[in-house]
């Protein structure tokens, strides 16, 4: 389907990637069962959802930089069965929780991805971490949109929108006020927030030629620059948006780029052993489920058990990992395996 070869070692440092990601989101939710409202570097990872879109980018390069040897219908197909069915779930989850109400509009607008562009309030109700699977879609929208005009490249357009994003996030700051329903649909959606997607493209084209040494060095500037900005983050509070222009979020991006890069360059299967290789696929399989289904944990178990503190951040941990396992095991991979065998009876070689 493409004569793009994936990067060495792309499976196990992909899949380890999304699970840490993953986890730095549950993380910063669970924050306040430790902290209260003290800010610290918990906070901080709500990053992760940031790195989750570096990692999307990185992963779709191959189809995003040669669309034109993609099939539109078989790569829809495969998105739709892949994020779908399990968000789906989740929505019917949350909704049916205690502290919740069963509310059809609600329901509907995240079922069809409208939630972030009604208000802040519906955006968050039933799961703060919803809000990003819009901008997943609208970027996978991006990629269908390539592949059905059979653009043979990509790069010019990429570079020219990665420019235009950039300039409209610089000016939704500048110009917007920070309460504002428009600059909220910006700061939610894909035209502020691509670049940091096309960092992913630019870390899978950088990787296939980057050496193990410069590879290293990448990663230690990607942890350098994530703890200065983790350390602002911690300081500053929210004014470190005004400090860095409203780019606070893409250079985070940046950080995880490089992280991103080192990763695929320095580790192979071969090199990382059995049990590091079952670990990450463990941790990649459990991502999406502990994304979507972490923040419901916790007030189910205060409301049943009245637990607190530590307990109740271990024991929540615990409640997502399982719950994440069993719909993968039920749902979540039942419906991807579906998806690609339909897409494939779809597919016709151009």
């Amino acid at each position: 389907m493409n004569d793009i070869r994936p990067t060495r070692g792309i499976n196990i440092s992909i899949e380890l990637l999304r699970g840490v990601a993953a986890i730095m989101v549950m993380l910063c939710h669970y924050a306040v069962i430790l902290q209260g409202t003290e800010r610290g570097w918990l906070n901080f990872f709500y990053t992760g959802v940031d790195f989750f879109f570096v990692i999307s980018g990185f992963v779709f390069a191959p189809t995003l930089l040669a669309p034109a040897r993609e099939n539109a219908a078989a790569f829809a197909t495969r998105r739709v069965f892949r994020i779908y069915p399990l968000f789906l779930a989740a929505i019917v989850f949350y909704a049916l929780l205690p502290h919740k109400t069963w509310d059809n509009s609600i329901i509907l607008q995240h079922a069809l991805f409208l939630h972030t562009a009604v208000s802040k309030e519906i955006a968050f109700y039933y799961n703060p971490a919803f809000w990003s699977l819009p901008v997943e879609m609208e970027f996978y929208m991006l990629i269908a949109f390539c592949v059905f005009l059979r653009i043979r490249s990509t790069s010019f357009i990429m570079i020219f929108l990665f420019g235009f994003s950039l300039l409209t996030g610089l000016m939704a700051h500048q110009f917007l006020p920070a309460d504002s329903h428009a600059k909220l649909v910006l700061s939610h959606h894909l035209p502020t927030i691509l670049p940091e997607f096309l960092l992913g493209t630019l870390a899978f084209q950088i990787s296939r030629k980057c050496a193990q040494l410069p590879g290293l060095v990448l990663g230690a500037a990607g942890l350098v620059l994530l703890f200065m900005l983790g350390q602002g983050f911690v300081t500053h509070g929210d004014t470190m948006s005004d400090l860095t222009y409203g780019q606070f979020n893409l250079l985070c991006a940046l950080g995880y780029q490089w992280i991103l890069i080192a990763a695929v360059v320095l580790f192979s299967p071969a090199r990382a052993g059995a049990p590091l290789s079952q670990l990450a696929s463990a941790l990649g399989n459990l991502s999406y489920g502990i994304y979507l289904f972490h923040n419901a944990i916790p007030p189910l178990l205060k409301h049943y058990f009245q637990l607190d503190g530590m307990l109740l951040f271990t024991s929540s941990t615990v409640g997502t990992l399982c719950i994440a396992a069993v719909m993968y095991n039920i749902l979540e991979n039942p419906a991807r395996n579906y998806g690609r065998h339909f897409a494939r009876q779809l597919y016709r070689p151009g």
